[in-house]
């Protein structure tokens, strides 16, 4: 919200306001704090903008980096998103506790710091995600957007990653109904998110898993949606010295700033940051992505292991690694179980509850 349209607003009459309008005035006043500045906002209204075209944006985070957690969380907290997007599915997110996520994100009922600590906790990587605080924040902001939206305008907070009942797994092939995150994924994309209508889908992903060309999911869900639906996004987190004649000729690289496919320089490599997976250390830059967001030239941090594991979390995460300890008895129970996996299928995912999601679209 600009000052300037503060400016006028203070002196309309408050009755000649429309209440949605009210509601987005609210709205941005609460959240735009989110953004650190300017551009950190308007390079999150270019990306938002990406879904008038596409159902499925991708974007590479959830390994403890703080920089793209904070850009997330001023993502959702723009108007020009929560007016285009349905739906938010996270890599550090378990799919085995939607039902939690529902109350808390959507219908907004209070659940305690204990309770919540499951949807990160219940996860193939318990130690890294139950302990980023940028991960919790983000649930908090997204929780505090929906509160200012009508129940059929909020956004849904989808897991993505494997939902293992522990609590009825004692030994390893007692983990065979439950597909890999990595298998979870195309079908969650395919056989429902992209059936509802009007859907848009933000992805929140591991860079490894989302880039095009790699050995990941992208080639099930391109075979299955069409590129045209599918939009990946690469990021560079802080400034290499030897990247900046590459960044100053996209945009100034002391701000953030977000660039589509379409001015990729021709038959550009790009630089090293963006090439992140094995495989793309050569190639052009449009066969791996179709846009990227640069987010400042400060330094990024690693905030892994900035909230401490429990005594108890602790206790359950020994007992789950025991049960896990060969892998390869826990990959041959996995895979041996995969026509179980989705026998459940149109109802192995829970139906948004409430209201279905509209948006203009």
């Amino acid at each position: 919200m600009t000052k300037g349209l503060l400016g006028v607003l203070a002196v309309v009459p408050t009755i000649f306001l429309a209440s949605s309008a009210t509601r987005d005035l609210q709205e941005a006043v609460r959240t735009q704090s989110a953004c650190k500045d300017e551009a950190t906002a308007a390079t999150a209204d270019s990306l938002a903008a990406r879904f008038d075209d596409h159902q499925f944006v991708f974007i590479g985070s959830t390994h403890g980096d703080q920089k793209i957690e904070e850009f997330l969380a001023c993502l959702v907290t723009r108007p020009s998103f929560s007016q285009r997007v349905t739906d938010i599915v996270q890599e550090q997110t378990s799919s085995g506790q939607q039902a939690l996520l529902d109350r808390y994100i959507l219908q907004l009922d209070p659940v305690g710091p204990g309770e919540l600590a499951s949807i990160w906790f219940d996860t193939d990587a318990p130690t890294l995600w139950t302990t980023l605080p940028p991960v919790r924040r983000f649930a908090e902001t997204l929780r505090e957007v929906n509160s200012g939206l009508p129940p059929e305008k909020r956004i849904r907070l989808v897991g993505g990653n494997e939902g293992i009942g522990w609590s009825t797994v004692t030994v390893t092939e007692d983990l065979a109904p439950y597909p890999f995150k990595t298998n979870l994924m195309p079908h969650l994309l395919v056989e429902h998110l992209a059936r509802e209508p009007g859907n848009r889908t933000l992805v929140v992903y591991g860079d490894c898993h989302i880039h095009w060309k790699g050995n990941n999911f992208m080639r099930d869900l391109e075979a299955a949606l069409g590129r045209a639906r599918l939009l990946v996004v690469g990021r560079i987190t802080q400034l290499v010295p030897a990247e900046r004649a590459f960044l100053t000729g996209l945009g100034d690289p002391e701000k953030p700033f977000f660039v589509p496919g379409d001015r990729f320089p021709p038959d550009a490599a790009g630089p090293a940051s963006l090439r992140i997976c094995a495989g793309e250390q050569s190639g052009r830059l449009a066969d791996y992505m179709d846009a990227f967001v640069y987010l400042r030239p400060e330094w990024d941090r690693s905030l892994i292991g900035t909230i401490p594991l429990t005594a108890v979390q602790q206790r359950e995460l020994e007992r789950r690694n025991s049960i896990k300890a060969n892998a390869q008895r826990t990959m041959r129970a996995r895979f041996s179980g995969r026509d179980r996996w989705f026998a459940k299928h149109p109802k192995d995912f829970a139906p948004r509850p409430g209201f279905p999601p509209t948006r203009g679209h």
